[in-house]
C-alpha cells in the first residue's frame, strides 16, 4: 500500500469511529423551538421564541436549556480543474467532452464563473500526484485549484439535545462528502472492491437517515432556518443514494462517488456562506 492509499485508509478509519459518535449522539436528542438571528460580528446567534415543550418519546432525552457557541472549522479540498468558464454552458460542454473521455466532469459555479473539476482530494500531495499522471498518461492539461469551505461561527441556544442535533447535522453533512471524495479515491487505488465500497454507502445512508428522523421528530413542522437547509442537504442524499445504487462497476462507482462528493461539498459551501452573509 502506497503512502497516499496508507493516509487515506487512516482517514477512512477514523471516519467511521466519528460516524459511529455521532450516531450515538443522536440517540438522546431533545425537543424544542430555535431560532436563529445575526449579531453585529456577522455571526448567528439563537434566541428562543418561547419555553420549548418536550415531545414524549420512548428515549430519554436531556431537556435543558443551553446557550453554546460552537465552530464550524474552514475546510480546503485541493480541486483537479480541466477549466474555468465565464458561462454556464460552456462549462457544462466541457464536462459533456470529458465524460466522453471516461472522466467524470463536475460543474461548479464560482461567483459569476463556473469551473469544471474531475476530481478532489483532502491534500495538495494527493491531488499533485494524480495531476501528474493525468499529465503524463493522457495528456490532459489540468490545474490545481483550492476550493475552501469557510469556517462559520454559531451561538445556538435551545433544548441540550436540540442544540447537539444541529451540530451534528453540520458534521455528518462535511464528513459524508468526504467519505464520499476519500472512497473514490481508495477505489482507484484498488484498495476497496466494489462491495466494500457499497457496505462504506449503506453504513452512511444509515446515518444520514438516523439524524433525519432525529431532527424531524424534534423540531416538528416549523424548523428553523439552519435545521431546514440542512433537512433540504438530507433530501438531496436521497437522490445521491439512489444514483450511486445504479452503479455495477468501479469505474463507474468511483466516477459517480467523484460528481457526488464534489456537489455536496458545493452545497455546504453555500449553506455557510448564506448563513454568514
Amino acid at each position: 500500500m502506497g503512502r497516499v492509499e496508507q493516509r487515506l485508509y487512516r482517514q477512512q478509519m477514523a471516519r467511521r469511529r466519528l460516524g459511529r459518535m455521532i450516531v450515538l449522539t443522536l440517540l438522546i436528542f431533545a425537543a424544542g423551538a430555535l431560532t436563529l438571528s445575526r449579531n453585529a460580528a456577522s455571526h448567528l446567534t439563537a434566541e428562543t421564541i418561547a419555553q420549548p415543550t418536550a415531545t414524549p418519546i420512548a428515549a430519554a432525552y436531556d431537556q435543558t436549556v443551553v446557550s453554546r457557541e460552537i465552530t464550524l472549522a474552514a475546510e480546503t479540498w485541493y480541486a483537479i480543474q480541466t477549466g474555468v468558464f465565464s458561462n454556464e454552458d460552456a462549462a457544462r460542454e466541457k464536462a459533456e467532452l470529458l465524460t466522453d473521455r471516461g472522466a467524470p466532469g463536475a460543474v461548479v459555479e464560482d461567483g459569476e464563473k463556473w469551473r469544471v473539476f474531475i476530481a478532489c482530494y483532502g491534500t495538495e500531495t494527493d491531488a499533485a500526484s494524480v495531476r501528474q499522471r493525468l499529465g503524463e498518461n493522457q495528456r490532459i492539461e489540468t490545474y490545481l485549484y483550492r476550493w475552501i469551505c469557510p469556517e462559520l461561527q454559531l451561538r445556538l441556544k435551545g433544548m441540550a439535545g436540540q442544540v447537539d442535533v444541529a451540530e451534528a447535522g453540520f458534521t455528518l453533512l462535511l464528513q459524508a462528502a468526504r467519505t464520499l471524495r476519500d472512497n473514490a479515491s481508495l477505489l482507484d487505488a484498488g484498495e476497496l472492491t466494489l462491495t466494500e465500497a457499497q457496505e462504506q454507502i449503506t453504513a452512511l445512508d444509515g446515518q444520514m437517515t438516523l439524524w433525519r428522523q432525529t431532527a424531524q421528530e424534534r423540531f416538528g413542522r416549523n424548523p428553523p432556518s439552519p435545521i431546514k437547509e440542512l433537512l433540504a442537504l438530507s433530501d438531496a442524499w436521497a437522490q445521491i443514494r439512489g444514483n450511486l445504487e445504479n452503479q455495477d462497476s468501479k469505474t463507474a462507482l468511483s466516477a459517480q462517488l467523484k460528481l457526488e462528493g464534489i456537489g455536496l461539498f458545493g452545497r455546504m459551501i453555500a449553506l455557510r456562506q448564506g448563513m454568514g452573509a
